[in-house]
């Protein structure tokens, strides 16, 4: 089971921090009273969402009152007031979470109050942190795009939320040496690098950025200069709880990076220090995210009492002050690891299964969700070009405008050969016509056929990745049903057997879970598979003296489940026999599994510093399931079995390159 990785970004807490300059509730109700009606709603409309909700109850009879007069008067002075009230009741809807009807406002904002380019940017930065937060990332992506290219037009005097930076986006996308690359543009465009929350937002985020690669020593050096920044800061009166805050949350990102290199001892002091600042600070999200890492650190470290103490912790906080579903789907799986490490197999396949319905019912969520965001569109572009358009057109009359007096002459033929060109015209459109509709006849006819060949395509892909994933969770059932078994069997050798029964389906479970996860469903990347594989398995061993070491060379070869299945069961069927044969009497060793590349195939070795094999080792006299099980795939990979003897055993065979 994998932990989800505790990435915190201080963008979004640096943005709450310097946004409380907090508002002053009295003072703004004594400036709203005394204005006059047109200053009342700007004034409204200057204020954040997430406090908005404080004024308003207070202000709603005068704004409503203002709103009816507005619109009974139907004048053009007022369509920048109405501009503003779609603005307040956008605001109003996105503290509330009410997204489908913030799009729906501000896209109607879009196409009949915004009046200038600071409104329509306005929209499009609002309307991006709202697919932020609804998770559809490629349309937010859209209004990025769009917002980049009308950036420079904006008034001297406009004071716009900017939003999400571009690499955030790259980063939700999945793209995170994309993110890397902006992140660094992004930081090297500022022009106040004296801000120290500035330079540690940086480095936060590139350690975040380089985290999520599992590049732990990057990830580690840049949270370290945040913190050694952080340390010497001159913190102003009053301000000392938020940067306490700040320092935990880099601490907790910084645990991360050393649970991924294995360094639990050093990570769960961290978590702590970060654990007591977010509750102190009502942060409860982030001390459950930190309470999930530091159970998963005492667990891998066979420390029952204490990760039954931070799982307890987990599930005070699921109850009492949290109920997100996310972090249900999150705390699942942890405590069904917590069972298994306690030998319960039946509460763990019982919390497997709650797990698997939870997440399917989401994913259905997510469909549904997926499908009204795509009716919720508009066309930003034409609004664009006809701004531009509208442009020209005033720019036109002016100077037609001033050369009026000497066009009049002229004007009087032009006339008589309008009239002639506007006949001829009429006689050639009549000509035209019938042919045109039969030509958008045709065209649509055309159109509709490639819509549904499309939808055909991506209704069957979906189905292909919705297989794999019922065959992999079925394989996962088939594995804890194994586990039950496993735990009521006296005898060693039977016990041996199941275990390695459980270990081929992992295996092959492993295979239809990456091409159901990945883009490309008909085949997955050769290092990614034999990586994961690997890790799948040292994490299944009971014995910590074993280390298992990959050399594997950079290639974006690609197998089918073809070839994916057979070679997974060969690697774990080696990786087997040497924990259970190298290493005699719990010796200490190590287990390297190497991928070589080769003009037309890549070499697999899976070698051993043990003991070795028997000098007089036949393998066409062995007798054992699992060599016969290797050679038998090894021939249906169109291959050959080599076993080396020296320091140790070797196995190595090729598999052929695949475009």
């Amino acid at each position: 089971m994998k932990i989800k990785q505790k990435y915190v970004f201080l963008f979004f807490l640096l943005q709450i921090f310097h946004s409380k300059a907090q508002l002053n509730k009295a003072k703004f109700q004594k400036d709203f009273f005394e204005a006059s009606p047109r200053t009342k709603v700007r004034l409204v409309a200057a204020i954040p969402h997430s406090e908005l909700h404080e004024v308003y109850p207070y202000i709603k009879d005068t704004l409503d009152k203002i709103k009816k007069d507005i619109y009974r008067q139907a004048t053009q002075s007022n369509n920048d007031l109405k501009f503003l009230f779609d603005k307040i009741e956008a605001k109003k809807e996105l503290f509330n979470e009410n997204y489908g009807k913030t799009i729906f406002i501000l896209e109607n904002a879009l196409r009949y109050t915004a009046t200038n380019i600071d409104d329509t940017l306005t929209c499009l930065s609002m309307l991006k942190n709202v697919f932020v937060k609804i998770k559809n990332v490629n349309r937010a992506f859209e209004m990025q795009h769009i917002i980049e290219n009308t950036w420079h037009r904006q008034s001297d005097t406009a004071n716009i939320d900017y939003g999400l930076n571009k690499s955030f986006l790259y980063y939700m996308l999945g793209f995170t040496n994309e993110a890397i690359e902006q992140r660094r543009s992004e930081f090297n465009k500022l022009t106040h690098k004296s801000d120290t929350d500035m330079i540690v937002n940086f480095y936060n985020d590139m350690g975040v950025f380089y985290n999520k690669e599992k590049k732990s020593d990057s990830a580690e050096f840049y949270f370290l200069k945040a913190k050694r920044i952080l340390k010497h800061k001159k913190i102003e009166s009053g301000k000392e709880a938020h940067y306490d805050f700040y320092k935990g949350l880099i601490d907790g990102n910084l645990a991360q990076s050393y649970y991924n290199k294995g360094l639990l001892k050093k990570a769960i002091p961290l978590l702590k220090q970060d654990i007591y600042y977010s509750i102190k600070s009502e942060n409860f999200e982030s001390a459950f995210n930190s309470y999930v890492l530091i159970t998963q650190c005492y667990i891998d470290l066979k420390e029952k009492r204490l990760s039954k103490l931070y799982l307890d912790s987990c599930e005070t906080l699921l109850a009492n002050e949290l109920s997100k579903t996310n972090l249900r789907i999150k705390f699942l799986p942890l405590l069904a690891k917590y069972y298994e490490f306690m030998y319960d197999y039946k509460k763990a396949a019982t919390t497997y299964s709650n797990y698997y319905r939870i997440y399917d019912s989401v994913l259905d969520l997510e469909k549904e969700r997926d499908a009204i965001n795509q009716g919720l569109t508009f066309n930003i572009e034409q609004r664009e070009l006809a701004y531009t358009e509208q442009e020209s057109i005033l720019k036109k009359k002016e100077e037609n405008e001033t050369r009026q007096s000497s066009y009049r002459k002229s004007l009087i033929a032009g006339v008589f050969l309008l009239l002639i060109v506007i006949v001829f015209l009429i006689i050639n459109n009549r000509r035209f016509k019938r042919r045109e509709k039969q030509l958008s006849f045709k065209n649509n006819q055309i159109q509709d056929q490639n819509k549904q060949i499309e939808q055909s395509l991506k209704e069957k892909e979906a189905l292909i990745k919705e297989i794999h994933h019922r065959v992999k969770n079925n394989l996962q059932i088939i594995t804890s049903m194994l586990n039950l078994q496993i735990g009521k069997i006296d005898d060693e050798k039977t016990e041996s057997i199941f275990f390695e029964a459980k270990q081929r389906i992992n295996a092959i479970a492993l295979t239809h879970q990456m091409l159901y996860q990945k883009t490309t469903i008909s085949n997955i990347n050769l290092v990614e598979y034999i990586e994961t594989l690997v890790r799948q398995i040292e994490a299944s061993m009971s014995t910590s003296k074993i280390e298992i070491a990959t050399d594997l060379v950079a290639n974006d070869n690609r197998l089918t489940i073809d070839g994916a299945v057979p070679l997974g069961l060969i690697i774990n069927e080696l990786l087997t026999n040497c924990y259970k044969h190298a290493f005699p009497q719990g010796k200490k060793g190590l287990i390297t599994v190497s991928l070589t590349e080769n003009a037309e195939s890549f070499t697999i070795k899976v070698s051993d510093n043990g003991i070795g094999l028997p000098e007089d080792f036949d393998h066409e006299e062995s007798k054992t399931l699992g060599m016969e099980l290797v050679f038998i795939l090894v021939e249906q990979l169109e291959s050959k079995l080599i076993i080396k003897n020296e320091g140790g055993s070797a196995f190595l065979f090729d598999i052929k390159k695949h475009n």
